[in-house]
């Protein structure tokens, strides 16, 4: 057997957390043993340009519009030819959409190892529960990147614990490391000699934005030199609008929209804040913590797994901006502890969440559940020696 033929299946590559983790699996993947391909059902999405940088193949499907039946089926049809034209050894799909047209394809082209993907604790209901549950049936295993991701699959979906494997997200630790000193704060527009508190996210309600907005409200009122920043794709509702102008944060409040530079925009925060409701494990903060930003976040999901209370960070109960505001003032009012905070999450990320771990444990995940299936490994083909004369 040649290199292992591994196709990533996913819905969609705009900017998020399954896509920017993929992008973290192509750049590392070990290309001796295996070959990465990725299939885009609807080939849209900023990312895919950065696929293709890395020397991944990206193959468009094509799929317009919403997954009616008829559509579902031709989908399923046109990636299973797909599938069996590449000779793919192992199916790994990402997002719902694709958890489903990938199994169902995988299934119908034989391809020998079939996995799922988890990365958030979404509830489904009706036909999207149904498509869960079938996709996590047809699949060999399916993963998640948090303990809390697994729970919640396990309860939610019906998918056995057994089938489910846990492979922490894992983040460049050498992208994301601490800067040399300089003028971030000055670079981006602000005052260097006041407070930054900032998040990176996007504009969604399971992200938070609102609550962070009042918090920030709040802390102005005890501490009324710090600056609030957000970088990633935010376009503000009216309501929102008239929340930011009529508090009086308008004027202290940068909206940077996306950034290639994340690095730099984190190393202007003197604190770094996630407020959202839900997570599966989020990059954002796994980033903050490798540039040693104190973090304030939301105690939900795979962030509790994550960030140590009154350690590395401050958790807080989501939906709740009046005790996020007090945990981001006292941060703020404690700034002997900020090194420490940072050094310590540095550390953790480093020793249990950095990128190449994680993918090191998704190469050891396909040559094991392959050796199941009896599909011989090149690195494993036995050497047979000619016997000598005697």
């Amino acid at each position: 057997m040649g290199r292992i033929r591994v196709l990533y299946t996913i819905t969609w590559m705009e900017v998020g957390g399954s896509q920017t983790h993929l992008l973290q699996v192509f750049r590392l993947l070990d290309r001796a043993r295996f070959a990465p391909m990725l299939y885009c059902l609807t080939g849209k999405g900023a990312l895919l340009d950065a696929s293709r940088d890395t020397g991944t193949p990206v193959f468009d499907g094509g799929v317009a519009g919403g997954f009616k039946s008829s559509r579902m089926l031709s989908a399923v049809i046109r990636l299973a030819r797909f599938m069996r034209r590449e000779r793919v050894d192992v199916v790994h799909n990402y997002l719902l959409r694709a958890n489903v047209v990938g199994t169902l394809a995988a299934r119908l082209a034989r391809v020998p190892v079939v996995l799922c993907s988890k990365r958030g604790c979404h509830k489904r209901y009706g036909m999207e529960l149904a498509g869960a549950r079938l996709s996590n049936w047809l699949a060999d295993r399916v993963t998640a990147n948090s303990n809390a991701v697994r729970e919640f699959i396990h309860a939610n979906e019906g998918c056995p614990i057994e089938k489910m494997v846990v492979i922490p997200s894992g983040i460049d630790t050498d992208r994301f490391q601490p800067l040399a000193p300089g003028d971030y704060k000055r670079r981006l527009g602000l005052d260097p000699k006041r407070p930054v508190v900032g998040s990176v996210t996007r504009m969604r309600v399971r992200k938070g934005v609102e609550e962070f907005f009042r918090a920030m409200i709040a802390v102005r009122e005890r501490r009324p030199d710090v600056q609030t920043v957000v970088a990633g794709d935010m376009e503000l509702d009216a309501e929102m609008r008239a929340l930011v102008r009529d508090s009086g944060l308008e004027p202290h409040l940068w909206l940077l929209g996306r950034r290639s530079d994340i690095p730099e925009v984190l190393s202007a925060f003197d604190v770094f804040v996630l407020s959202s409701h839900g997570e599966g494990m989020s990059n954002a903060i796994l980033e903050a913590m490798a540039m040693e930003r104190p973090v304030v976040a939301t105690g939900v999901g795979g962030t509790n797994e994550v960030v140590c209370h009154g350690q590395s960070g401050r958790l807080v109960p989501a939906r709740d901006p009046l005790a996020l505001a007090s945990a981001i003032t006292d941060v703020l009012g404690t700034p002997g502890r900020w090194a420490a905070m940072g050094q310590l999450g540095r550390r953790i990320v480093v020793e249990q969440f950095s990128a190449r771990s994680m993918v090191r444990q998704m190469e050891d995940l396909y040559a094991s559940v392959l050796r199941e299936r009896g599909v011989p490994l090149w690195a494993e083909t036995p050497v047979v020696a000619s016997s000598a004369s005697s």
